[in-house]
């Protein structure tokens, strides 16, 4: 599978052999487990609530048990009572799950494959941006016509980008060893440097 390499203002100038068989059939039941696992190690799992046993009042009786017309009642930790216990409530649960790193790695692989056949992946020569203003980075990336979603993958050390995209709402700027199953379906557009792309390639193998 090529690839084509555009110039800065988005004039392709050379093609880059990926090494990819085109008729490989996308993976999706690995690509959704590794999803999951990723979706799955964001939670938390800290909610909880106190049953009627942590709920800290008195064990005496609210009232007698006749005569008042009321029903029965023995604590104020019920959980019928406001500020008594909670039923079934949440309590602190690792969600994480387990996925092999072959399946990892093949998610990957066919994650990539599939942007490549959607045609959401632009490779640019160089991403070179001479000041640190935001204007000058969206100038910068209207010859490319990418979607308002965007994922700029790119090892080069530049701290005009970096103070640039900050600025832009739904821009993720990341390193090629960042990219993941989740951030490469979730954005729309990407946007990766020829060096950077082949030190992903690298990693794919």
């Amino acid at each position: 599978m090529n690839i084509g390499i555009v110039d800065i203002k988005n004039k392709e100038i050379e093609k880059f052999d990926l090494n990819f068989d085109d008729n490989v059939e996308i993976n999706r039941k690995a690509i959704s487990q590794v999803v999951k696992w990723q979706l799955s190690k964001r939670r938390s799992g800290t909610a909880s609530t106190k049953n009627r046993a942590m709920v800290n009042a008195s064990n005496k009786k609210p009232f007698k048990q006749k005569g008042t017309g009321n029903a029965r009642a023995g604590s104020r930790t019920s959980p019928i009572w406001r500020g008594g216990g909670v039923i079934f409530g949440p309590t602190p649960k690792d969600w994480s799950i387990n996925v092999p790193k072959k399946i990892k790695k093949l998610a990957l692989f066919h994650s990539v494959l599939y942007k490549l056949k959607q045609e959401t992946i632009t490779v640019v020569d160089v991403i070179d941006l001479k000041s640190h203003k935001t204007k000058d980075l969206i100038s910068l990336l209207k010859p490319f016509k990418l979607a308002d979603k965007l994922l700029i993958v790119s090892d080069t050390e530049s701290e005009n980008i970096n103070l640039a995209s900050r600025n832009i709402e739904k821009l993720k700027l990341i390193k090629s060893e960042g990219v993941n199953v989740y951030d490469l379906l979730n954005y729309k557009s990407i946007l990766i440097d020829k060096a950077t792309l082949t030190t992903l390639v690298e990693r794919l193998k």
